[in-house]
């Protein structure tokens, strides 16, 4: 019956349409998989969510900075949480204001989260040139890029292979991929991105486009 109760719980924790009275009860609820969900939960109010960021288990204090309604005086609490394991989760969102990330990358004493940090904020201005120039994502666009690349002699078939697997097991561009491994220079990826969309508009044949990427400052053919 204990068990069936806290399910319950956990279900009406994460339902948007729970009422708002309702999930101030659940907050007395201990079970951290419970408090995990009132944390996730869009309609859980502010105050809740300031208290939740203080919880003493890490993975309820992330869950509040997922929610799109957390206040920002809570995310800058958050990046300095005494928690390793907190601040490295934040280091991969793509949501997290910029002047926050860039702390992680900059200011927070573990390498491994600046590092994550940094490569967050390559993505970030991948997607930013990106849709400066009006790039657009469409279906199939990570294997025609892949198969640029690998026609340019940019990366090999076996390379190409595994960073698509990346992008489809972290469901991303193949282009944001290519940043967060750091197999290639953002400026490489955004070129690479500008001429297979000109190859979409037949502003490219398929030899312009991969000439142009030869001629690529900082291309090292074969590597």
């Amino acid at each position: 019956m204990i068990e069936m109760a806290v399910h319950e719980n956990y279900l009406k924790a994460g339902n948007p349409e729970t009422p708002v009275m309702e999930l101030r009860k659940l907050f007395a609820e201990r079970d951290h998989k419970v408090r995990r969900r009132l944390a996730e939960n869009p309609c859980t109010p502010e105050d809740m969510l300031r208290d939740l960021s203080s919880d003493d288990n890490p993975e309820v204090r992330i869950a509040v900075a997922e929610n799109p309604q957390v206040l920002r005086d809570v995310l800058e609490q958050l990046v300095r949480d005494e928690s390793v394991y907190v601040r490295f989760a934040l280091s991969g969102h793509y949501s997290l204001p910029l002047d926050l990330l860039e702390y992680l990358a900059e200011e927070d004493d573990n390498p491994y989260v600046q590092d994550h940090a940094s490569r967050t904020l390559e993505g970030l201005f991948l997607e930013k040139a990106l849709a400066d120039a009006g790039f657009v994502h469409i279906e199939g666009d990570k294997e025609k890029l892949g198969e640029l690349l690998v026609e340019a002699g940019i990366l090999t078939t076996e390379q190409i292979e595994e960073l698509l697997r990346i992008a489809r097991e972290r469901e991303i561009p193949l282009g944001r991929a290519l940043v967060q491994t750091r197999a290639l220079p953002r400026t490489i990826v955004v070129a690479a991105l500008k001429a297979q969309q000109k190859m979409r508009n037949s502003d490219y044949s398929r030899g312009e486009a991969v000439n142009a990427l030869r001629k690529l400052p900082g291309v090292r053919l074969g590597d």
